[in-house]
């Protein structure tokens, strides 16, 4: 026998709550295979189960503390006597809740003239009204021991839940009437808020499972029983981060869209408005009301896509503005939906031409150019020229799309990082982007800089021009497609620069200011470029040499040792 038992927050709908339940039902298993018990908290809802009756009692572990943001309170101590004040009262109206009805409270309280401060609190039903109080006493103290004033904290119990935020994140019209704050005198009683014991340190937000999706009941989950018959007793709880920062969403609230609106615009997401597909997700052509068409990128449920890449990029594709840059219209977080908004264009994205043999004579050699031009300065502006310094990361050919005048749009953020003026080079332990056009010290130790975004953009060049072997031609790189349409040394130029992006030492690659300058001006003398960091020829199998690079996530070796520089000719390239 397996005992379940799930909770939605106070305020979802019905139908939300079932499409959570539904999908933590779904994930728990997966995230905490063969476990006699785990515990699962989204932003709207809980699903706990176990192989021992978990009923009519309060449970005191796992407890989880997180802050939503960085955002401290000019007055720490008055703001924590606020929190404890409004969380005493609205505890004491939940846990005295009446036979049947919700064990649930929300109360707004003015802070300053410019914050409000909304709190919730909320027990399973199954408890009784002395050990719901307890409870939500003992998680707010435990928010509050380590907040050091933070405007935003969740706390999370097996038994119940406390939330508070100077933003609203639940549905106001459960809570009838928003009250001025109260005295800054300490609260008579209760929610003290003792010193930290010694050693002991907050739990990390990297120890919950929550993602953003949004009556109350018990359930026996047999089916998950039937699924998972070999379980074995364990106390470890299982979890992993996969979070979205309420308040840096929230603080995009014009962006946000309505379900049903995106709906409407799509016809329900009909299948005959899809225009692409992906492991993301679908992408949807739509139109609003006012005639506006727009594409929605439509994320499925496992999506490799997570929180924080969503979130990636809501925050920082809104604040980017550049004709090169695909532009972000809105998002939707709703039930079970992640959804971006953006502006539609027309013409897809650059790897539907240049990667088909038929599409790819419709772009002749001043389109593919400016094409090019479009792409470097749009990578110009995310390093040098935008208030923020940003490294793409996964700069590809699908994620450069072509609007009705053949101008590229960058797209795609959800890999972008964030750097200091004075911190050119980064280190990670995620590997993420795509193989073909990573620099190989981010393929192999995880380095990248904006000397990483500079190397992909040299493959894109290669790959825009350099797409078919034709001997006895003197420019025998050149793409066919292209018949007479291209200006020699136009392109003989750009074969030169993309080379120059892709040498191996990454100092050696030219900033995107400097591709520019060559891209716009002739008179700009190119030096000859080193060593590339790729193999031209067929990839064998067999040990790398000292100086080929092996990556363990991928098949592919990236050598250095067979590029040779062609030190005779800068006009006339041959293949060998």
């Amino acid at each position: 026998m397996v005992y379940g038992l799930f909770l939605c927050r106070g305020d979802v709908h019905r139908e939300n709550c079932r499409d959570c339940i539904n999908l933590a039902a779904a994930v728990a298993p997966q995230l905490c295979p063969n476990r006699t018990w785990a515990i699962i908290w989204y932003e709207e809802c809980m699903l706990r189960y176990s192989n021992q009756s978990i009923f009519s009692s309060m449970a005191e572990k796992p407890r989880v503390d997180l802050w939503y943001d960085t955002n401290y309170a000019t007055e720490p101590e008055r703001f924590n006597r606020l929190v404890v004040t409004v969380m005493k009262e609205i505890a004491s109206r939940a846990s005295n809740a009446t036979l049947g009805a919700k064990k649930f409270a929300t109360k707004e309280a003015t802070f300053t003239v410019f914050q409000t401060l909304y709190s919730l609190a909320q027990c399973t039903p199954d408890i009784s009204s002395e050990d719901c109080y307890r409870c939500l006493q003992d998680a707010v103290r435990d928010l509050l021991i380590h907040s050091n004033g933070n405007t935003s904290g969740f706390g999370l119990h097996p038994s119940c839940t406390v939330q508070y935020q100077t933003a609203p994140f639940y549905n106001l019209v459960f809570n009838k009437t928003k009250t001025a704050g109260p005295p800054v005198s300490p609260p008579e009683k209760p929610l003290l808020l003792p010193p930290p014991a010694p050693g002991k340190k907050g739990m990390s937000s990297q120890m919950v499972i929550k993602i953003v999706v949004p009556t109350v009941g018990f359930l026996v989950l047999s089916t998950i029983l039937c699924c998972f018959p070999g379980w074995k007793a364990s106390k470890k709880l299982i979890a992993r981060r996969n979070r979205y920062d309420g308040s840096k969403i929230r603080a995009m609230k014009s962006l946000q869209f309505d379900l049903s609106i995106i709906e409407a615009a799509t016809n329900n997401f009909a299948e005959v408005n899809k225009i692409g597909a992906g492991g993301f997700g679908s992408v949807y052509k739509g139109i609003l009301t006012d005639g506006q068409e727009i594409a929605v990128k439509r994320l499925s449920t496992s999506s490799g896509q997570g929180a924080d890449e969503f979130q990636t990029e809501v925050v920082l594709v809104a604040k980017l503005q550049h004709r090169n840059l695909v532009k972000l219209l809105g998002y939707c977080l709703e039930r079970t939906e992640r959804i971006l908004v953006y502006e539609f264009v027309p013409n897809k994205s650059l790897d539907h031409f240049i990667f088909d043999p038929e599409k790819q004579r419709q772009l002749d050699w001043p389109q593919r150019y400016k094409i090019i031009k479009g792409i470097a300065r749009g990578l110009l502006y995310l390093h040098s020229d935008s208030r923020l310094k940003i490294i793409h990361r996964d700069l590809k050919a699908s994620n450069i799309l072509l609007d009705e005048d053949i101008i590229p749009k960058i797209s795609d953020f959800g890999m972008a990082k964030i750097v200091g003026e004075n911190k050119s080079l980064q280190h990670t332990k995620r590997i993420a982007g795509t193989y073909g056009y990573m620099s190989p010290e981010y393929a192999v130790h995880g380095r990248f800089s904006e000397k990483s975004d500079v190397f992909s953009f040299g493959i894109l060049i290669l790959e825009i021009v350099w797409r078919q072997w034709k001997n006895g031609k003197p420019i025998g790189v050149m793409d066919s497609a292209l018949g007479d349409s291209y200006v020699s040394n136009e392109v003989v130029r750009c074969i030169h620069i993309g080379l120059l992006c892709v040498q191996e030492d990454p100092e050696a690659r030219p900033t995107m200011a400097r591709v520019v300058l060559m891209l716009s001006s002739s008179s700009v003398t190119l030096p000859l470029p080193q060593r590339t960091a790729f193999y031209f020829g067929t990839i064998t199998e067999g040990k790398p040499s000292r100086t080929d690079y092996k990556s363990d996530q991928s098949t592919s070796i990236v050598s250095s040792s067979s590029a040779t520089v062609n030190e005779t000719s800068l006009t006339e390239l041959f293949p060998r």
